[in-house]
């Protein structure tokens, strides 16, 4: 057994007994961790009401060397997931978020881009940041990051380069097999047939790659705008708290331009576009976690189209559940 302590999120929970919590967490340096945290839900705990939903916390727990849970013993809060009561856009996309990742991680795996970016991602989902947007991002990368990504523009048969670049027509229908994870040239096509081809466009293809791009650039824009913060904050160390609070909102600003440009080409691609990647990207994320997930439903309302849930619905949703 071994001591861990590490900047966590928390995907899940579930009652456990009368006072214990089973949690589900994705770590910085660990990966998706589960583990118990005894006496969780005590008036009087170590973990000073920081195991809400997709909230950032700084964790304490013992790693066992079985296969038992991990025993969770110290949580503080960092940044609660609260959206106000006009951002269910914000709040539904951040449930897909977290039960996207739960499905699509296993045990252990450490991916600290991917935690970076999802931190990212349910920070500005709280504050109702282009959430179509965000939501295209970030699965866009979680499956570049997990060697999933489809191939958009080399036929998954017989290798040959699709022409995407000189289509203007992006309404334009093209094959794509879902089995395999990309596109089918007409050749292909025409000698076999497979269960797994569905039909989508040139232009869900291309706000794909807009996507991954955009996801990518937030990652590399972030690292840089943290080690400048640093560098502000180690430089004025002896300054009055004023001074460093200043420095904080300013960088505050720089960071929401940033991400503001990053995402500039996913907000104004073509609406038509869109509705084909979603549609695409439903139908290719269940053949991956081989199952639907529950709160892609609500998808269409928190990207901005149809489908809008009730309040009701949410008390249905039951994330908390096993």
């Amino acid at each position: 057994m071994s001591i861990e302590k590490t900047d966590a999120i928390v995907l899940k929970t579930v009652d456990f007994m009368e006072t214990s919590l089973v949690l589900t967490v994705f770590t910085r340096d660990l990966g998706k961790v589960r583990g118990l945290a005894k006496g969780a839900r005590r008036l009087k705990n170590p973990f000073e009401t920081s195991l809400d939903l997709l909230a950032s916390i700084k964790l304490t727990f013992i790693r066992k060397s079985s296969d038992a849970l991990d025993l969770f013993t110290e949580a503080k809060l960092a940044r609660r997931f609260r959206p106000n009561s006009r951002n269910l856009r914000g709040l539904y996309a951040g449930y897909y978020v977290a039960e996207l990742l739960d499905a699509m991680t296993e045990d252990y795996d450490p991916a600290p881009k991917l935690w970076r970016l999802t931190d990212l991602t349910l920070a500005s989902l709280a504050k109702r940041g282009r959430v179509g947007s965000r939501v295209f991002a970030y699965e866009a990368y979680l499956l570049d990051s997990f060697g999933e990504f489809p191939s958009v523009r080399n036929c998954v048969e017989c290798g040959q380069e699709l022409p995407l670049d000189r289509v203007d027509n992006l309404a334009r229908k093209i094959w794509f097999e879902n089995d395999r994870g990309g596109v089918v040239c007409r050749n292909c096509l025409a000698r076999r047939r497979t269960l797994g081809l569905v039909s989508t466009t040139i232009g869900a293809l291309k706000a794909l790659e807009t996507a991954r791009d955009a996801a990518r650039n937030m990652l590399l824009y972030n690292v840089a705008f943290e080690q400048n913060l640093e560098d502000q904050y180690e430089r004025a160390r002896n300054a009055p708290a004023t001074t460093l609070d200043q420095i904080g909102r300013n960088a505050e600003i720089v960071r929401e331009s940033l991400d503001s440009e990053t995402l500039e080409k996913l907000e104004t691609l073509d609406p038509g576009a869109r509705r084909d990647l979603r549609e695409l990207m439903n139908r290719y994320i269940m053949r991956i976690v081989r199952r639907p997930l529950r709160t892609a439903n609500w998808l269409r309302y928190a990207t901005g189209e149809d489908g809008a849930p009730t309040r009701d619905d949410v008390k249905t949703l039951e994330l908390s559940e096993a």
